[in-house]
């Protein structure tokens, strides 16, 4: 093929161009097709188009040209697989003015990212499909930008920070993006930092070998060897002690841990999702966060909105949430009363999407017939939110002041307290307060307690 005036247009395009004569010899190949089918032109140039093909594929070429010279349809599209890339195919059979042929064009263009971009969109279809996805309804542009943060790092292997507030769904957002990731094969372990006794931790994380502390009878697989060839989620990272996170630094970094005890490192091969209701960039300001993991941890930031910051979605999860429980209860799908709806989309419900979800599998089973009422709803969300009085300690009591608020003023400073006299240490505090560790974290959450108040 003569390139003549065209030779510097064919060479400048960015799709690769083929040209076989009507013998189906290679006769011309532009840069672009070198390049996006990593082929060299000189060793092609003049050899028959079948002779670098096997198999099936030269089997398909074969049939495809022959149906291009003999018509009627002159023109053909396929998507090609080559190694792990894929190829986006279009062959032309080109006539000469008195309709004989003369040769085919192929215009190839890498669709290897376009293929990827579809199969992850359709397992994000599949998943929101399933039982449970109602928590990634996104109506809102918010939300749709979340999901679509996700469907773009979940392939890639870096580390992922997802930062929201108590019951956005944070930990929904870690699975997504490990079933949308390579490792979905791979298992994901879930750690809660928070919930993990400080002398614990590491024996927790990088395993212990039997003899290494009292206690440690037997040799323990820790959660980085368990999460091997997957993905393991660090939930409320903002909770882990300082006296741990070097290590937890040295094994994001270096990809090895040391079994506690153990004389040897392991390598290990995870990838870390982490996630936090705190502000981390504070926490480190506050000496409470190391900096050096915080850069480490942040590579990608995912942040899931509030329910307050996207109210098109509640109406939206209600009923995906009223229609999952009414099957779960074995009734009949309830609706919402129009004052129910409006109540769900005014209140500002801080327990996000855990405390409507939780709501509405209350309402369903109370409701009495095919709606469901305010009454149905519990307490807390039929309550108006109110804003707290300005605290006055000169008298013992506030004027004007409910019962209830008071009493939460005084569990509040009642917890406080306990968590001084324990320097901070939650364990000891729980003992002292006759509660469990985990309805201590819920207070200090509820109540807002600072780290600076817990000693």
């Amino acid at each position: 093929m003569s390139e003549g005036f065209f030779g510097p247009i064919l060479a400048c395009m960015e799709e690769g161009v083929i040209f076989l004569d009507h013998e189906d010899v290679i006769r011309y190949i532009n840069p672009a097709a070198e390049r996006i089918r990593k082929v060299r032109a000189a060793r092609l140039v003049g050899r028959h188009i079948l002779s670098i093909h096997k198999g099936q594929t030269r089997e398909r070429v074969e049939e495809l040209l022959e149906s291009l010279k003999a018509g009627p349809h002159v023109s053909r599209d396929r998507v090609v697989r080559v190694g792990d890339r894929y190829f986006d195919n279009t062959y032309t059979a080109i006539f000469d003015g008195e309709g004989k042929f003369v040769g085919t064009l192929l215009i190839s263009r890498d669709a290897t990212a376009k293929k990827i971009l579809a199969d992850e969109n359709s397992r994000l279809r599949n998943v929101l499909d399933e039982p449970g996805g109602e928590e990634f309804i996104a109506v809102s542009p918010s939300m749709r930008h979340a999901l679509d943060t996700v469907t773009t790092v979940a392939p890639l292997d870096s580390t992922v920070l997802i930062t929201g507030e108590s019951g956005s769904g944070k930990e929904h957002f870690a699975e997504l993006v490990h079933r949308l990731s390579s490792r979905n094969d791979g298992p994901l372990v879930r750690v809660n930092c928070a919930a993990i006794p400080e002398n614990l931790i590491e024996s927790e994380l990088f395993g212990h070998v039997r003899g290494s502390f009292t206690g440690a009878v037997t040799n323990q697989t820790g959660k980085f060897l368990k999460a091997q060839g997957g993905t393991l989620f660090l939930d409320e990272i903002g909770e882990l002690p300082l006296s741990s996170q070097a290590k937890i630094l040295r094994a994001i970094q270096h990809k090895k841990i040391q079994p506690v005890g153990s004389p040897e490192e392991r390598e290990v091969d995870v990838r870390i999702v982490a996630a936090t209701n705190r502000d981390l960039l504070t926490r480190v300001r506050e000496g409470h966060f190391r900096e050096d993991l915080f850069y480490r941890l942040n590579v990608i930031k995912l942040t899931v909105p509030p329910l307050r910051e996207r109210p098109e979605d509640i109406e939206a999860l209600a009923d995906a949430f009223i229609a999952r429980f009414s099957r779960k209860m074995g009734r009949t799908p309830l609706r919402l009363s129009d004052e129910a709806r409006a109540l769900l989309v005014s209140h500002p419900l801080p327990g996000n999407v855990r405390q409507l979800m939780h709501a509405i599998e209350r309402a369903v089973a109370f409701a009495k017939g095919d709606l469901i009422l305010v009454n149905d709803f519990p307490s807390d969300l039929r309550e108006p939110a109110r804003s707290e009085p300005p605290v006055s300690h000169s008298a013992g009591m506030l004027a004007g002041q409910a019962l209830r608020e008071a009493l939460e003023r005084c569990e509040r400073d009642f917890v406080t307290e306990a968590l001084q006299k324990c320097g901070g240490k939650k364990i000891q505090a729980a003992k002292m307060l006759g509660i469990s560790r985990k309805n201590l974290w819920e207070k200090i959450t509820r109540f807002a307690i600072e780290d600076s108040e817990q000693g």
